[in-house]
């Protein structure tokens, strides 16, 4: 994208805007990287000329694409509000979201039960991911070594409090 197009200019305005908040203390160059990466990727996404701001549609079919970068979006979204008199949202369809998130977990187990070795770090990552997909229920790997894991069947049961959950292993 030129740096002498409308999305350049917003960029770079957008750069002193995160600068000022870096020395103020307010924000890392880490956060700030990433925050002008998701704001970049959104303008080119809205068009590859840099010609024009965002419209609701641009930022609902980016988010659409890659939901996971609301968070990362919306400093921008609101720089655009404030700068540019837009009326943005950051919005994000959960339901498409979740079941984006739950054709992943598929596709990692789908990998997983391909794998040859499947030692104690491959039962983990599959009781974690398996948790995920079948009981909508997130643990860490962590979180999961202080859980009663036992053998049952052809698969294994996980007790998390008073909850009992089973799950298939590959």
């Amino acid at each position: 994208m030129p740096s002498a197009s409308l999305s350049g200019q917003v960029l770079q305005a957008y750069w002193l805007q995160l600068e000022t908040r870096i020395e103020a203390g307010k924000a890392s160059h880490t956060s700030a990287r990433l925050a002008l990466r998701a704001a970049s990727a959104l303008l080119f996404a809205t068009d590859q000329e840099g010609q024009r701001l965002p419209q609701q549609g641009d930022v609902d079919s980016y988010l659409q694409a890659v939901p996971g970068q609301a968070a990362s979006v919306t400093g921008f979204i609101n720089f655009l509000n404030r700068q540019y008199a837009t009326t943005l949202a950051p919005r994000v369809n959960e339901k498409r979201a979740r079941n984006r998130r739950k054709e992943m977990l598929a596709r990692t187990m789908m990998q997983m039960a391909k794998c040859a070795e499947q030692g104690d770090e491959w039962r983990e990552r599959w009781i974690v991911t398996a948790m995920e997909y079948f009981h909508d229920k997130k643990v860490t790997k962590k979180a999961l070594r202080w859980q009663a894991i036992e053998s049952s069947g052809d698969g294994v049961r996980v007790t998390m409090g008073d909850e009992s959950y089973w799950l298939p292993i590959a």
